[in-house]
């Protein structure tokens, strides 16, 4: 699995603490690739030089790392995610979540891990607050990500064998992607993406249409509900009036005209989990995981499901 992070690098730290909680030390655009596994349940980080050879050819080590990618997902028939994560997130956790996503789903998992504080929960304002700092922080090298795997896609368009590229934003990682999306920067570079899933998308409900109806992309956009999501619910009461009633628990005011809503209010299993297209007990609902297996699949996760015209989502039970 390949990550991309603008995280502090910390050479002599253990591979799980190999990043940390803030910024590159050349600024939040500042990135760094690396490939890691996970062996015997213990963790390999290898941090990639900015040049390598592949091939017998020099180049940047974000392209050998495309052709790499490029090359198993050919082989093994798989399709690709590009995956964000969102608040109070270590690096550490952010590897474990892009791994059980990878192992779930069979899929070939991109990671892009900003510096989270990983505070805890009840930490409070603070640390949501300075999350929020860091994410809105974060769009450049967000942004320079995309730019570099648009740019690949066109260099080796010949290689290609049909499989499908999508990107996952949780929580937070929407707030980053609404930060990008309304930014000068923006130049429509998510259309690379096949599927785009706003996962449980911790951003104001209320306007959210006059950004979200900005994104690009080849298939579906993709935005989940949970009117029962206990972190979400916690998000609204931490800053005040500022904060709204969040997307990804709101089933009101739903309307982007290029979006696909799931509501997941009634899946059996749901409850008020945050994390439900990776938890245990919600994925005993096997429909869950079969949407999720669409969605982050590029296919049409929405198949099969009764839509409800007064709130204009599709019901997932």
């Amino acid at each position: 699995m390949y990550l991309v992070t603008n995280r502090i690098l910390q050479p002599s730290a253990l591979p799980e603490e190999r990043f940390g909680a803030t910024f590159n030390r050349m600024g939040p655009n500042e990135l760094r690739l690396a490939e890691v596994e996970k062996v015997g349940g213990s963790w390999q980080v290898d941090i990639l030089d900015d040049r390598v050879t592949y091939n017998g050819e020099q180049m940047w080590a974000s392209e050998a790392a495309f052709l790499k990618a490029q090359k198993r997902m050919c082989q093994n028939h798989t399709d690709a995610l590009f995956f964000v994560h969102g608040f109070n997130t270590d690096f550490k956790n952010a590897l474990e979540s892009a791994y059980r996503i990878e192992q779930l789903y069979n899929l070939e998992v991109i990671l892009f891990t900003w510096p989270s504080n990983g505070g805890g929960a009840l930490e409070g304002l603070s640390s949501y607050q300075d999350d929020k700092r860091d994410a809105a922080l974060s769009i450049g090298a967000l942004d320079r990500c995309f730019e570099k795997l648009a740019g690949y896609f066109l260099k080796y368009a010949d290689r290609a064998c049909q499989r499908k590229f999508n990107l996952a934003l949780h929580s937070m990682g929407n707030y980053l992607f609404k930060r990008l999306l309304t930014s000068s920067i923006y130049q429509g570079e998510t259309l690379l993406f096949d599927n785009i899933v706003m996962l449980s998308a911790d951003v104001n409900n209320e306007g959210h249409a006059g950004w979200v109806d900005r994104v690009r992309f080849r298939n579906r956009l993709f935005i989940t509900i949970n009117e029962d999501d206990a972190a979400l619910l916690a998000s609204k009461a931490l800053a005040g009036d500022e904060q709204k009633a969040r997307l990804g628990h709101w089933s009101r005011n739903l309307s982007a005209r290029n979006a696909t809503y799931l509501d997941f209010t009634d899946s059996a299993n749901i409850q008020a989990h945050h994390n439900y297209f990776t938890d245990d007990s919600a994925l005993q609902n096997e429909r869950i995981k079969e949407i999720f297996q669409r969605a982050f699949s590029g296919k049409k996760a929405e198949r099969g499901l009764e839509f409800d015209a007064g709130i204009g989502a599709y019901r997932v039970l």
